[in-house]
């Protein structure tokens, strides 16, 4: 995934979080500017889940309520922690097979139950079948 730079943004930080910022961005093998632009954008992510959290109203940045408007695929996988369906909230744990969203933009991992993916599948099938009748 390319980001393209629209904007520069600068500003005066400690030698302490130069430093912090700089070994931890060499530790994950990012560029720094990589590095400090995820932990902006995952920093944001948390807070607006903890807004909707404790406000209940879903979506408000994203302008959709389950959260899997701009994924353009479904990746399916192992659990190795517990997770949540984003469609239909059901839990699910370790050792489960689930399937995760794909996006081009960055954003908060979001999950699907095998429930969800089929329905998804099933509501695909008659567009798929009136395609292939052409």
């Amino acid at each position: 995934m390319r980001h393209h730079h629209k904007r520069w943004l600068h500003t005066r930080i400690s030698e302490v979080l130069e430093g912090a910022l700089k070994r931890e961005a060499q530790r994950r093998r990012l560029p720094v500017s990589s590095f400090v632009r995820n932990v902006l954008e995952g920093a944001l992510d948390l807070v607006e889940d903890i807004v909707e959290t404790t406000t209940g109203v879903r979506g408000a940045r994203h302008g959709h309520g389950d959260g899997v408007a701009d994924v353009y695929g479904w990746q399916e996988l192992i659990l190795n922690r517990p997770g949540t369906c984003a469609r239909c909230a059901a839990a699910f744990g370790a050792g489960t097979k689930a399937f995760r969203g794909l996006r081009d933009q960055v954003g908060p991992p979001v999950f699907l139950c095998v429930a969800c993916v089929r329905r998804l599948r099933q509501s695909s099938q008659p567009r798929e079948r009136e395609e292939e009748a052409r």
